[in-house]
C-alpha cells in the first residue's frame, strides 16, 4: 500500500516543462538549471508537507537569448555590455527594461502543443538579468493576473515561471509566493485586502479590516510573502510563510483552471 500511494502521488504531481536559456556568455560560476530545479522541487515539497511534488517531464536548453517585445534580441556582446553598464540595457519608450515576447516564446517552443500532448501544468524558464521574464504569468482561456498580466490562448490554463540562475532557490520560492498571492486573492475575492497590505504604509495588524475568509485570516496572521502586517521592510521568510499555508492551497488543489 505505501508503494501504491507513492506511485499515485507521482501520477498526480504537476508536470513541468523546463526551458533553459543559456547563451555561452553566461558565467560558468552561475548555478545550473538542473541544480536549481531540484532545490526548488525539494523546497516546495518540504514547505507543502509533500502536498506539492513537481515532476519535470521535458527540458530544452537553448543558447539564444529570448526575443524581446520590440523584436530586439541580445547577443553575447550586447548582453555583456548591459551587465557591465546598466545604462546599455535594452529599454522601452518609458525607460523600463524591455520585456520578453511571451507570445514568441510560446510559438517558438510549441508550448501549447506540449501542454496538450504531455499534459504540462507549468513552464519554468531560466535566464539571466535583462532577459525580460516576469516572475510568473498565466496562459490560457480566461488567464488572469498572476503577478504578471494574463496571456489569453485557446487552451487550458497553465503558469509560466521566470527564474534567474544568477540568484538562488530562495528567490524561486519567493516567486511562487507572489504567484500564490495572486491566485488565492482571486479565488477568495481578497484582492483589495492584499493590496492594502502592499500599500506604501500598510496598517498594523490591529488596524486592518476584519478578515472575511480563510485567506484574509492567513494574511492577517502571517502578512504577505514580503512582510508582516504593518511591516515597513521586506523581510518575511518565504519558506516559513508558505509552510503556514493550508495544504489544500498548494497545487494541484489550488488549480488556476478552477479559480473564479
Amino acid at each position: 500500500m505505501p508503494d501504491f500511494r507513492r506511485a499515485l502521488k507521482l501520477l498526480m504531481a504537476p508536470k513541468v516543462l523546463v526551458i533553459d536559456f543559456r547563451p555561452t556568455a553566461v558565467p560558468s560560476a552561475w548555478a545550473g538549471s538542473d541544480v536549481l530545479t531540484q532545490q526548488y522541487i525539494n523546497a516546495m515539497r518540504k514547505a507543502s508537507g509533500d502536498t506539492l511534488v513537481y515532476q519535470v517531464v521535458s527540458k530544452q536548453v537553448v543558447t539564444k537569448y529570448p526575443v524581446l517585445m520590440d523584436s530586439r534580441q541580445y547577443n553575447n556582446p550586447t548582453w555583456s555590455l548591459a551587465r557591465a553598464d546598466d545604462s546599455k540595457a535594452f529599454r522601452d519608450s518609458h525607460g523600463n527594461y524591455m520585456l520578453a515576447d511571451y507570445q514568441r516564446i510560446i510559438q517558438d517552443f510549441n508550448i501549447l502543443q506540449q501542454v496538450q500532448d504531455q499534459h504540462i501544468d507549468e513552464v519554468w524558464m531560466f535566464g539571466g538579468p535583462y532577459f525580460g521574464f516576469y516572475e510568473s504569468r498565466m496562459v490560457g482561456q480566461g488567464a488572469f493576473w498572476c503577478n504578471g498580466p494574463g496571456i489569453e490562448q485557446s487552451c487550458r490554463r497553465f503558469v509560466m515561471m521566470g527564474f534567474n540562475y544568477e540568484r538562488s532557490v530562495k528567490e524561486m520560492v519567493h516567486d511562487f509566493g507572489h504567484r500564490s498571492e495572486s491566485i488565492l486573492a482571486r479565488q477568495f475575492g481578497s484582492q483589495t485586502y492584499l493590496q492594502l497590505l502592499y500599500s506604501a504604509h500598510p496598517p498594523a495588524a490591529a488596524a486592518m479590516p476584519a478578515p472575511k475568509n480563510d485567506f484574509e485570516r492567513f494574511l492577517l496572521a502571517n502578512g504577505t510573502v514580503h512582510r508582516v502586517p504593518g511591516g515597513a521592510d521586506y523581510s518575511n521568510d518565504e519558506i516559513a510563510w508558505l509552510t503556514a499555508f493550508k495544504p489544500a492551497w498548494f497545487p494541484p488543489a489550488v488549480d488556476p483552471n478552477k479559480a473564479k
